[in-house]
């Protein structure tokens, strides 16, 4: 099954199950109140992904499409683009990349006009963008880097497998890791990005999350998918494994962990949260909320720890120690949320949630 694809067929049968409630933390106080949103963006073609920086947000849809929202939640322009996948765009100063059917495409990023399209292999879900290069991957395992303002290749390497998540970008030692998926050999791969240059490769497993980066290291979340799971540091300049952590359960590709202030978040696809130490691997805490997960987006901020379920809810735990905050479901959001991203602007911490079935739109919430 495509790890990103979420029918209305499975969102409707997951809405018979799926109730809301706001929590109370395991201490007794009482739980902090979920406000209205600061804002919401009305998208009535359906938002599948979301990015943003702080400039705005840009929002995938179903239609499909490509709309530009600026920090207010004001439409900045709106395009239709055929052939769109359901994938986080990429970001950058000019441009927007998004992913479709066996290409990439490059969006103005001040009008949303056509800047250049390139074919690839397979169809596309794994973007990024860092200085003027232009990173994208498909499920024909290619990873190819393209010149931002003209498209021109610039290196291009396959290995057996399928990408699904952006590859990330150290821009300090000029490193580009990716995780290959879907094959008999899947494995996590560090590559020069000036040139493409394999620096080194590790053997990961069938269920293995998306990577995330650290201050000089590379996290992963890895399982076989019969409950044999570890999360691993590795060294970013050579591949040397750091630390191991065994974990309750297996991860879905789509799954992105969260790195932040000396700690690493990670949830597996049975809903079990843990927080581990960053320099030691040791776990700090670990929550299993008992929900299905195969795409989502942690989130960290200085006191929350923040993710989505299959069943589109919302769970917000308290990073000192776990305990459930909030829980915030379809009747109080008005839909299923779809992706989350952390708002890069405005105090206190705050959070995009896109929402489809229902409501169809984008809010910006305060995090309780």
């Amino acid at each position: 099954m495509n790890p990103r694809v979420r029918s209305t067929t499975i969102l409707v049968l997951a809405a018979v199950v799926a109730t809301w409630f706001v929590a109370r933390p395991a201490h007794g106080a009482r739980a902090p109140v979920w406000s209205a949103p600061v804002w919401s963006a009305p998208v009535s073609d359906g938002p599948w992904d979301l990015a943003a920086d702080a400039r705005g947000a840009v929002v995938v849809t179903s239609r499909p499409g490509v709309r530009a929202l600026d920090p207010a939640g004001h439409e900045r322009w709106s395009v239709h683009l055929d052939g769109l996948v359901e994938a986080p765009p990429a970001l950058g100063h000019d441009v927007v990349l998004v992913g479709g059917e066996r290409a990439v495409t490059a969006l103005a990023r001040a009008d949303g006009a056509p800047r250049w399209r390139a074919p690839m292999g397979g169809d596309v879900h794994a973007l990024a963008m860092s200085g003027a290069v232009a990173l994208a991957g498909d499920r024909a395992g290619t990873l190819a880097a393209f010149d931002m303002a003209t498209g021109a290749v610039r290196w291009s390497v396959t290995f057996p497998g399928a990408l699904w998540s952006a590859p990330r970008v150290d821009t300090a030692t000029g490193a580009v890791v990716a995780t290959w998926h879907q094959t008999d050999t899947p494995a996590v791969r560090a590559l020069d990005l000036r040139t493409g240059a394999l620096r080194w490769e590790a053997p990961t497993a069938t269920s293995t999350a998306a990577p995330a980066l650290g201050p000089g290291v590379v996290l992963l979340a890895i399982g076989d998918g019969h409950r044999h799971a570890r999360v691993e540091a590795r060294d970013l300049a050579t591949g040397a494994r750091r630390w191991q952590t065994p974990v309750p359960s297996s991860f879905e590709e789509a799954i992105e962990p969260a790195v932040a202030a000396g700690v690493v978040a990670v949830v597996d696809h049975f809903g079990v949260v843990s927080l581990l130490d960053l320099a030691t691997g040791r776990i700090r805490w670990r929550h299993d909320l008992a929900h299905a997960l195969i795409a989502t987006r942690m989130v960290l901020t200085p006191r929350r720890v923040v993710f989505s379920s299959f069943s589109g809810e919302v769970f917000v735990l308290d990073r000192a120690d776990g305990h459930l905050v909030a829980r915030l479901g379809r009747h109080r959001l008005g839909g299923y949320a779809v992706a989350l991203r952390r708002a890069p602007w405005g105090r206190p911490a705050r959070l995009l949630v896109a929402l489809r079935l229902g409501a169809w739109r984008v809010d910006l919430r305060r995090i309780p």
